[in-house]
């Protein structure tokens, strides 16, 4: 997931995940009723999937930095936003600051707006968290092995006895999807039978679902997961099984950003996030900013 401002008013109105919250801990997580608080969550790393390749032996020869700058977007929960008493919280902020700690530096956590953290030219140095990977960003940066990746998942309402969606499953069933979304196009291209039914929100998908207008809906697993255990859905829907990967048309990852040339910091990144990966720090993080499983 990354920050990208044609889908803010859309899909992402989401302070999601440490991606992005706004003003106490997570604007979209309150918009669902269903902030996943640091203090309540459980201590065991959930089971999660692995979204980056890990390099054990990746360690860097020598990492004497004093301090590391990282800049982070201060709307875009869950993975950074600016808490109740004007903090740096969210998942990248929190693996950022695990990151430090392994490489036994300090983290300097600077909360941006986006248009500067995309547009400033001062931003070079050090590490950027939540911009989208594409051409004008990788002109200035290299990315770090992502930390995660968005997954596709059907929802329906509960009484549902749906088991999978397959293409013969579907034939004709009506699914609820945003208008113009990447997950529109997976649909066409995967479900062809089905009648697939664009909406111009998130929220109008979501409650076309909760009324019975349509069968299915097909979106965001992150964004779908706050819905389904918030007031908003009113308890009508459940996931059916089945997780989705497609790196061009929803997948893209969200990665740590390091300044072109900067190799050192990078390697030393990378290497510091395998250990957390691998050490289950990650997964523990990450299940502090979600209230349940949706991969």
């Amino acid at each position: 997931m990354f920050r990208d401002p044609r889908q803010q008013k859309a899909a992402l109105i989401l302070a999601l995940l440490a991606m992005s919250l706004a003003g106490s801990p997570s604007a979209w997580a309150q918009d669902q009723n269903t902030t996943a608080s640091i203090g309540t969550a459980a201590e065991e790393a959930p089971a999660l999937p692995r979204f980056r390749h890990i390099d054990l032996g990746g360690k860097p020869a020598a990492f004497t930095r004093e301090s590391i700058i990282v800049r982070v977007d201060d709307d875009f929960a869950p993975f950074s936003y600016t808490g109740p008493a004007g903090e740096a919280k969210g998942i990248a902020v929190e693996t950022a600051e695990a990151v430090c700690a392994e490489l036994r530096t300090k983290c300097n956590i600077v909360l941006l707006p986006w248009e500067k953290l995309a547009g400033g030219p001062d931003n070079t140095d050090g590490v950027v968290a939540g911009l989208r990977l594409d051409e004008k960003t990788l002109a200035r940066f290299q990315a770090t092995r992502p930390i995660y990746r968005a997954i596709g998942r059907f929802a329906a309402r509960k009484e549902s006895e749906m088991k999978a969606v397959t293409p013969e499953e579907v034939d004709g069933k009506r699914i609820g999807v945003v208008a113009g979304s990447g997950y529109e196009t997976w649909l066409k291209r995967n479900f062809a039978d089905a009648e697939i039914v664009p909406y111009p929100t998130l929220s109008d998908a979501q409650d076309a679902l909760r009324t019975s207008k349509v069968e299915l809906l097909f979106g965001d697993g992150l964004q779908m997961v706050y819905w389904l255990r918030g007031d908003a859905s009113q308890g009508c829907c459940k996931y059916v099984e089945g997780a989705y990967y497609d790196d061009a048309l929803f997948s893209r990852p969200y990665a740590f950003l390091v300044s072109r040339g900067d190799e050192e910091l990078k390697q030393a990144f990378d290497y510091a996030l395998d250990q957390l990966q691998e050490s289950g720090a990650y997964a523990k993080i990450f299940g502090r900013y979600i209230p349940g499983r949706f991969w």
